[in-house]
């Protein structure tokens, strides 16, 4: 029986922990934001995708169900139509993915899809994380980057921002807070400014 106990112990002791998700230093955001040339088609949409992930938090399957219908560019406003748990959210989009999405808007195909392919076609999931694996490599990020990442990194920047975890549960489409708060811990507010009093030795 001990020996069985002192074995019960130690695989307790030894349980792998959850790792925290990987998010980007604002560098890194500005690196991936140069890299899609607004010179071409692909690139002034590929850019508006990525500006509407990382200051929204969309999930990269929302971004392909988002219809011409969802976006008000007066207002600033999009819905989410049935996201995750089948609920519709709004949110509201800063001033400068707003004017990504407006040069978009000028020269996109007709659609019902705001974000498609050149032929209107609706765009690929898998599509999107080659794009933002692609974009991240060419810009030397050493992470491994995928579109959750980008939402990751809005959220723990919005927290850090704001120290609003309620709202943030609202604008990510969380049923439970309990998913939201490991944004707490990734902005890491306390520890850091604890730390940056600490003299040292």
């Amino acid at each position: 029986m001990c020996i069985i106990r002192i074995v019960e112990e130690k695989s307790k002791d030894f349980m792998p922990t959850k790792k925290l998700p990987i998010i980007l230093e604002k560098k890194e955001v500005e690196k991936l934001l140069d890299q899609p040339s607004e010179k071409s088609l692909i690139g002034l949409r590929n850019k508006a995708i990525i500006k509407v992930m990382i200051n929204c938090g969309l999930r990269v399957s929302e971004i392909t169900k988002l219809e011409v219908s969802n976006i008000d560019l007066e207002r600033g406003k999009l819905r989410v139509k049935q996201g995750k748990g089948g609920k519709d959210r709004d949110l509201f989009l800063p001033i400068d993915s707003l004017e990504s999405l407006k040069d978009w808007e000028k020269k996109r195909p007709e659609s019902v899809f705001f974000f498609s392919t050149l032929k209107g076609k609706k765009l690929c999931i898998r599509y999107l994380q080659e794009m933002i694996k692609r974009y991240s490599l060419k810009a030397g990020i050493k992470k491994r980057v995928s579109p959750h990442t980008l939402r990751h990194t809005f959220a723990t920047e919005f927290y850090r921002q704001t120290k609003d975890i309620e709202t943030l549960r609202k604008i990510l489409g969380h049923a439970n807070i309990s998913t939201t708060t490991i944004y707490i811990t990734l902005a890491n507010i306390e520890v850091e400014n604890a730390m940056k009093g600490f003299e040292g030795f």
